[in-house]
């Protein structure tokens, strides 16, 4: 395509100058119409850059991955290396939004200070002149800020250059793509890294086009595959071994101890504590207080459900692998495909706990083999096991429409055909059928049995999160927190799995949370919006 077109420079004098509407508009001659111009996709793009690759390392869980990385991560010679899980780096990232966020809000732009003329009728006259002559233009600018230079750049821009700014080689465990809104944020961050000459080296189960199979708009993440894939070009690692089951066979005692050995549990969980007298902790995760019922030293321990079935988060549990070399976790049930939710804060319990070398003991339901998805083989499962949201929602876009029912006894009535397929069913996505869940119990199963072995107990050292890296245990900045302990997500009185999640997104919680203004009353003329008339009132 001509040069022309993409000339942006202009070297005429002022006298010389002509306005865009003088300028000349000749149709390109036919030479020129014949030019195409190739637009490159992104993964085309990324692959083209000339700074040095990464590596992305897939594998079975147990296949030695993380700890192959972790050895040549350790022989680099460079400062400017960072290692981290994808739950931290997703927690960093937020935040690197939320601070670039607060300090735009804090300096929002200067508006140019622009003379607004009086529309009149000689100007609308004049404007009208000039749109039926074509010389209007086509298109125009729309926004506050059209007519002003920008001059500030996207938020993940700025995230991804203080990331290469501390560090241009970062290496990432377990790299997934979870929710939607984490994996787009992630996705735009490493683009802009790998364009400011980052290099990512992540070590996953999943190849790149299965990272976000079958999720909410993965044709918004498909790009990022692909562009992963350029720039970290994938080796497997082909081992049937589990080395993690290996050295867990390895070894007499265990601390996974079955509910029939609640008594064996209790003296094991005794003899790490000695004679310390047991009290609760509050944790600030935040702005919230997270509290530990049962603390002596460095241990604690919960119920199941005070950890997977309240509202609580990787940034939860890695306050809490941070903060105790020890948990103990008792009650932990069997769980089927349907308690998916809970099984995923499990799996992500798991994978702080090990990512900081804590030791686990744990009272069960069944043994580690038998603890996730016994159900998942089923074809039929029962009605007590179906996720009533999932089968609704599929229910309603299956099935057939049917116009009226009085109209079944028209002549010649038809059956209304079925309802056209969508391009993904509701049944196949996987936040509603758990098959992220049944894929990532794998790894779990594997951490699992090693964290609960002798050996595992006797070599492993606990390794916390630095304080400067755990920023959401952390005030907010500029406010002042007053102290208290009935904001808990954790065994509070009058804060259970019913009440409202809003509090989890608020930076600051000062006060008592119980001190809340009285909720509005619902009343029959707002759901039938009508109401009954009552002798002698007026209307």
């Amino acid at each position: 395509m001509p040069a022309r077109y993409f000339d942006l420079s202009d070297n005429s004098t002022p006298d010389s100058r002509l306005e865009w509407w003088a300028k000349n508009q000749d149709e390109p001659s036919s030479e020129e119409m014949k030019s195409l111009v190739r637009v490159r996709t992104h993964a085309e793009e990324l692959e083209s850059l000339t700074t040095p690759k990464g590596l992305l390392v897939t594998g079975p869980p147990g296949a030695g991955k993380t700890f192959l990385v972790d050895m040549w991560f350790s022989q680099l010679p460079t400062p400017f290396k960072a290692r981290t899980h994808y739950s931290q780096l997703v927690l960093d990232v937020y935040r690197a939004v939320w601070e670039e966020t607060q300090l735009r809000m804090a300096s929002p732009r200067s508006e140019p200070d622009i003379e607004r003329a009086r529309w009149t009728k000689s100007v609308r006259e004049h404007w009208r002149g000039l749109v039926k002559s074509g010389a209007a233009g086509i298109s125009w600018p729309r926004g506050p800020n059209a007519y002003t230079s920008p001059t500030r750049l996207p938020i993940a821009l700025v995230v991804a250059r203080k990331l290469v700014l501390r560090h241009w080689l970062l290496v990432l465990d377990e790299l997934q793509l979870l929710d939607v809104s984490s994996a787009t944020l992630l996705s735009d961050v490493l683009s802009y890294f790998w364009r400011l000459g980052g290099v990512l080296v992540a070590t996953s189960n999943r190849v790149p086009e299965d990272l976000y199979r079958n999720g909410v708009q993965r044709e918004r993440l498909e790009p990022f595959a692909a562009a992963l894939t350029a720039r970290s070009p994938v080796i497997e690692m082909r081992v049937e071994k589990d080395w993690r089951v290996v050295r867990a066979e390895e070894g007499i005692g265990g601390t996974w101890f079955a509910d029939d050995r609640r008594e064996e549990f209790d003296a094991r969980l005794k003899q790490i504590v000695g004679g310390t007298e047991p009290a609760s902790r509050s944790l600030n995760v935040f702005g919230r207080q997270l509290v530990v019922p049962w603390v002596s030293g460095s241990t604690c321990k919960f119920a199941f459900s005070d950890l997977c079935l309240e509202s609580l988060g990787p940034a939860d549990y890695l306050t809490l692998a941070s903060t105790f070399s020890t948990i103990a976790i008792t009650d932990i049930p069997i769980l089927k495909v349907s308690d998916k939710n809970q099984a995923r804060r499990f799996i992500s319990l798991i994978d702080a706990l090990y990512e900081a070398r804590c030791r686990l003991l744990c009272l069960a339901a069944a043994p580690p083999e038998q603890l996730f998805f016994p159900d998942a083989a089923n074809s039929k499962p029962g009605r007590e096991d179906v996720d009533v949201m999932m089968a609704e929602s599929v229910a309603e876009t299956q099935d057939v429409y049917r116009p009226n029912v009085a109209s079944y006894d028209a002549p010649r009535m038809e059956e209304a055909p079925a309802a056209p397929a969508l391009p993904l069913a509701l049944d196949t996505l996987s936040i509603f059928s758990g098959k992220d869940e049944q894929f990532a119990y794998k790894r779990a199963l594997s951490r699992l049995r090693e964290m609960t072995s002798a050996r595992y107990a006797e070599e492993e050292t606990w390794t916390p999160l630095a304080d400067d890296a755990r920023k959401w245990e952390r005030s907010s900045a500029g406010s002042k927190r007053t102290p208290t302990s009935s904001v808990s997500r954790v065994g509070t009185e009058g804060e259970g799995r019913d009440s409202d999640f809003a509090d989890e997104a608020a930076y600051e919680r000062a006060g008592d949370v119980k001190a809340r203004p009285e909720a509005p009353r619902i009343w029959p003329r707002h759901v039938w919006g009508v109401e009954e008339e009552e002798p002698g009132s007026r209307r």
